[in-house]
């Protein structure tokens, strides 16, 4: 089930971002500098943070529903507990967040990926996104911007 994310969750949302420490390790932070930096995400105005749960927080994700810029849907984060990676189960989350908070309201989607992250590439690349161009985030970091139309 997705929830819209709310003080009721930042307990349980803080605890399974710390859990999250190969991503964590991908941005180059601490597990606590993660969790700390991605609640204050969660908890700004101007996106929509959703939490998926079984029973337990399975995965997280944030939008920006419209760029001041490029006027499409940003998916600024998607993280899904480590120990369902390969298992298909980000691949089952994706399409249910697709298709419940993404395609109502935008037609094109975008995300950055870190360079060094192949796995999340080919995940993306499966999900109908493929590179558009170099960008560096207001952390600084480089990413690769894809890019997804739907009809």
């Amino acid at each position: 089930m997705i929830h819209v994310y709310d003080a009721t969750w930042r307990d349980k949302v803080a605890t399974f971002l710390l859990r999250q420490s190969a991503f964590a390790s991908l941005n180059g932070q601490t597990p606590e500098a993660f969790r700390d930096e991605n609640l204050t995400d969660f908890e700004a105005e101007g996106t929509v943070s959703l939490v998926f749960e079984e029973g337990n927080v399975i995965a997280v994700a944030d939008l920006l529903k419209e760029h001041p810029v490029d006027g499409s849907l940003w998916l600024g984060l998607f993280v899904v507990d480590e120990r369902f990676h390969g298992t298909g189960v980000a691949q089952r989350l994706y399409e249910q967040l697709e298709q419940e908070y993404m395609r109502p309201f935008q037609t094109v989607f975008r995300l950055g990926v870190l360079p060094h992250n192949e796995r999340a590439h080919h995940f993306w690349e499966r999900q109908g996104y493929v590179y558009e161009k170099d960008s560096v985030t207001a952390r600084g970091d480089h990413v690769h911007v894809m890019k997804k139309l739907v009809e």
